[in-house]
């Protein structure tokens, strides 16, 4: 009786260590000659410089999916020597509810010792990609017809002291660091894992690129306010 338990228990532990879907975590993945379906080509944007707290979301023409948005003078992100940016994956069951903004939902991060560091170079195909950590768990997704809502987002860690999203959301209302996220999508495939044998992991086509933003600073805003009313103030004197 006790090996029939024992057993029954290991393979209970098999079935859940199996059921957890995978998606291949790069923004820049895939081909027709690669055995994991699908392909992305969806770079990251940095702060526009003429337009720091606009939002921009979708593929330009040389994205995959081809798409038609323009970034305007929108360098690629990258890291140096005062930003360390990451890419984080955010994800949910498709056969649960999805409540909330696209900026503060109820998506989970897929795996939060997994976020990925982006390149230090901007040249070529390297342009605006992270450094991929490979195959990320999503939790929940336990079935092969299951396509969950995913989304990534990116913040700059100032030198790891901003872990979380929601430090770096207060950081970011603050004007401290800059971040962004992606339109939520999800992938037409099945998740890697959830067959037996366990299928490929497939990339993360869906995702298209965004940019990053930032907030004017608080002292910044405040300047703004003094000068606009020392002019109103001048304004009627005369």
């Amino acid at each position: 009786m006790k090996k029939i338990l024992l057993i029954s228990a290991c393979l209970t532990l098999a079935h859940a260590a199996f059921s957890q879907g995978t998606v291949a975590f790069a923004n820049r993945n895939g081909s027709s000659t690669t055995a994991a379906p699908g392909q992305v080509i969806a770079p990251v944007y940095g702060l526009n410089p003429t337009a720091p707290t606009q939002r921009i979301s979708g593929n330009t023409s040389a994205g995959v999916p081809v798409g038609t948005t323009a970034y305007g003078t929108s360098p690629f992100l990258f890291n140096d020597a005062t930003h360390t940016y990451v890419a984080t994956l955010w994800g949910l069951s498709s056969t649960l509810p999805m409540t909330g903004d696209a900026r503060n939902n109820n998506l989970v991060q897929a795996s939060p010792n997994n976020s990925a560091t982006f390149r230090t170079s901007t040249s070529g195909t390297f342009a605006g990609v992270w450094n991929s950590p490979g195959a990320i768990p999503i939790a929940g997704v336990v079935s092969d017809t299951d396509h969950p809502f995913l989304q990534v987002r990116v913040w700059d860690t100032k030198g790891g002291t901003i872990n979380t999203w929601t430090e770096a959301l207060n950081a970011w209302n603050s004007g401290q660091i800059a971040l962004g996220y992606s339109d939520i999508f999800q992938i037409p495939f099945a998740l890697g894992g959830t067959l037996n044998p366990p299928n490929t992991q497939p990339n993360m086509q869906g995702m298209q690129s965004f940019n990053v933003t930032m907030v004017p600073e608080p002292s910044t805003i405040a300047l703004g306010i003094l000068g606009a009313g020392c002019l109103f103030l001048l304004r009627r004197r005369k």
